[in-house]
């Protein structure tokens, strides 16, 4: 690992809490700091280690490195090493995006008292359709 990458998660602003459930749907188990960049993720002798707020462990998604979530100016980003960019890119940015608005629709379908029914396609892709009531 010569050094940490970043690369944006979502095009809008996700509260912690919504981030911890989508990456718990997702079937991932992740360290919240208690403060803003209260973690440091590992580093190694290459490069020092870098804060972020939501720290996962090595092994993650098959990632070789631990690697982390850092709020920066309102939206989350990944920060990783460049060994695990790619990889976390196709194996958790597009998913964990997916969890994200997949949460989005759901809350706004539930707060209008509308049934959402999910249907996961055999390539992957989530299909909601919000019902009407009744």
């Amino acid at each position: 690992m010569s050094r940490y990458v970043r690369l944006a998660l979502a095009d809008r602003a996700v509260a912690r809490d919504e981030l911890l459930a989508a990456l718990s749907e997702l079937g991932l188990t992740a360290e919240a700091a208690e403060l803003p960049g209260g973690l440091m993720l590992t580093g190694n002798f290459e490069c020092a280690g870098e804060p972020v707020d939501v720290r996962l462990p090595p092994g993650a998604l098959g990632a070789i490195a631990d690697f982390g979530l850092r709020l920066e100016a309102g939206r989350w980003q990944l920060v990783c090493g460049e060994h695990d960019r790619a990889h976390l890119e196709s194996h958790l940015v597009g998913p964990l995006r997916q969890a994200l608005e997949a949460a989005r629709v759901r809350a706004a379908a539930a707060a209008a008292g509308l049934p959402v029914d999910a249907v996961r396609e055999a390539d992957g892709t989530l299909r909601l359709r919000v019902r009407p009531p009744g």
